[in-house]
């Protein structure tokens, strides 16, 4: 009587499996496709814009901090944490202006490993600055960066210090003219 109750059991899931599956399959042909992505044409090629991704690998970085009153960084905006200065394009020594940096002010870096700015994590910083004018401390870094950690406080002071001078590689992407 048992293996009766067994085989009657197992019939009725195969019929309830059945009519899900028929019942499924009379869903799906009913369903609207979805949506295909209008493929336009664009009428002008000025419309597109191409990019160029330049990598800067092991270059050494510094931290610093500016006292609450001090000057406009050279890009004419404020201080930021997550904002860093880069060196000018040329040398002031070799004739170069040193409010054109090496990296257009507004390039946002992306970090291979991030690093900690007052407690946060940075994996990108923006360049609003430049630093080391006369390539004097890193010239053999022309990628150089050093990393704004705020207002001169002794706590942002102390974090600056520990940060040390690492190396960092990163990239950056550029708009190809």
């Amino acid at each position: 009587m048992k293996t009766r109750n067994y085989y009657l059991i197992i019939i009725v899931l195969i019929i309830a499996v059945s009519a899900s599956l028929l019942i499924y399959g009379q869903y799906k042909k009913n369903a609207s496709p979805a949506p295909k992505p209008e493929i336009t044409e664009r009428d002008n090629e000025e419309d597109y814009k191409w990019y160029v991704c330049f990598t800067a690998r092991d270059q050494k970085t510094t931290a610093y901090t500016e006292e609450a009153n001090a000057p406009r960084p050279a890009n004419g905006g404020s201080y930021f944490p997550g904002g860093i200065a880069v060196h000018p394009r040329y040398p002031v020594q070799s004739g170069g202006d040193p409010l054109q940096p090496i990296l257009p002010f507004g390039t946002k870096i992306h970090l291979m490993e991030p690093i900690k700015v007052q407690g946060q994590e940075y994996r990108s910083l923006t360049v609003i600055d430049t630093g080391d004018v006369n390539y004097g401390l890193w010239s053999a870094y022309p990628y150089w960066f050093d990393v704004y950690f705020g207002t001169n406080n002794y706590y942002n002071n102390k974090d600056a210090n520990d940060y040390g001078v690492p190396l960092k590689s990163y990239y950056w992407y550029e708009e190809w003219k």
